[in-house]
């Protein structure tokens, strides 16, 4: 098989909450030309792509005097990936792979779309992209999915099934190694303040614990745009023991794991429709060990099974969030149950060098067989 070089593309290079595709990447056999800068790629970690938000005037000169057939976008992008032979494009979020697709059909490549959450369920950008998805569906060789909701989503909208590959997110090995404090009082909770998230209704849950167990403190990690409200929330309701760390890095997150009994997540589907796909941070913290309290939202049924690595409650359930809370403070070895349970779940059924197998003998498939 000749040199494997593929067009890995993303909106961004850096997005702290989108270490799913920096894993992603970090497995994938062969050379790796890495375009980013929007769902439209414009720049590029090997080579250059001329950014055709500021082209040059001659461009724009032999654009407009139709000497250049395509969009500019599509033009330079096009001239990238013949200068670099690329045989292969993985464009992650369905909305870029929607785009794409013309790009990979012109070039007569293989084209594989990894959808995460948001693009298979956001109600305006289903909308938006109707007509694209379509064409793309037709068009890409396969679709990588992480949860079987996510698949069932694309099935609606009229993907074929054939091509519908569900390869759920591994964390990274790191995490295996870390051993948690099950005697310790601190419930950690990690992801952007966003609605999908619901870290309000994580907030009012604890409140309720922490009447109960004084001693109970929660560790918030991350930013977005509610966490003004969270925050406002802790000083008008009187809510004690709340810390907002901001963003931290790996190391920070593995200590604060260390110093944990138990892992919080309030998932529910946002009023525009968002979901989950599989949480990473969720199965992040299941291989350090720390048991799951979270709710039957997309694919963490899958990997948090209730009564045994967690517990999993209805959206909008704070009360029984409250519940769960206080039955892992008052039994600490059921915690370190749990925590061990979902550790050797990670450690047999997603370890991070069987992620990348499948992901890589996908495409080698791909490659193969079309």
């Amino acid at each position: 098989m000749e040199e494997l070089r593929i067009c890995f593309t993303s909106p961004s290079t850096k997005a702290y909450s989108e270490t799913f595709i920096q894993n992603l990447k970090n497995g994938i056999d062969g050379v790796i030309f890495h375009c980013y800068g929007d769902l439209f790629p414009f720049l590029s970690l090997r080579g250059v792509i001329q950014n055709y938000k500021t082209p040059p005037f001659q461009d724009i000169f032999f654009h407009r005097l139709d000497l250049i057939k395509r969009p500019l976008r599509e033009h330079y992008l096009l001239k990238y990936l013949k200068a670099n032979n690329i045989n292969l494009i993985l464009a992650n979020y369905g909305p870029s792979g929607a785009l794409l697709a013309p790009i990979a059909q012109q070039l007569n490549i293989p084209l594989i779309v990894h959808f995460h959450g948001y693009d298979a369920s956001i109600y305006s950008v289903l909308d938006k992209y109707r007509s694209a998805y379509q064409i793309m569906f037709e068009t890409a060789n396969r679709f990588i999915v992480v949860s079987e909701e996510m698949k069932n989503d694309l099935l609606q909208l009229g993907a074929p099934e054939e091509k519908l590959i569900k390869i759920t997110y591994a964390p990274h090995s790191r995490f295996l190694e870390i051993k948690p404090s099950y005697k310790g009082n601190q419930i950690l909770a990690i992801g952007r303040f966003v609605e999908k998230k619901a870290p309000y209704l994580t907030l009012m849950a604890f409140k309720k614990a922490k009447k109960a167990f004084p001693d109970l403190h929660i560790k918030f990690v991350g930013t977005g745009d509610l966490l003004s409200i969270c925050q406002d929330l802790c000083i008008s309701l009187n809510i004690k023991g709340v810390e907002f760390s901001g963003v931290l890095s790996a190391e920070e997150i593995a200590f604060e794991m260390s110093q944990s009994f138990c892992f919080i997540q309030h998932s529910k589907q946002a009023s525009n429709g968002d979901k989950e796909g599989t949480p990473v941070a969720i199965l992040e913290a299941m291989a350090a060990g720390l048991p799951i309290i979270s709710t039957r939202h997309a694919g963490i049924p899958e990997v948090v099974e209730d009564g045994s690595s967690g517990f999993l409650v209805d959206e909008g359930d704070v009360d029984g969030m409250a519940d769960k809370i206080m039955k892992l403070h008052l039994n600490r070895e059921k915690a370190q149950n749990f925590g061990e349970n979902g550790k050797a779940f990670i450690s047999q059924n997603l370890d991070q060098s069987e992620y990348y197998k499948k992901v890589n003998s996908m495409i080698r498939e791909v490659l193969k067989n079309g």
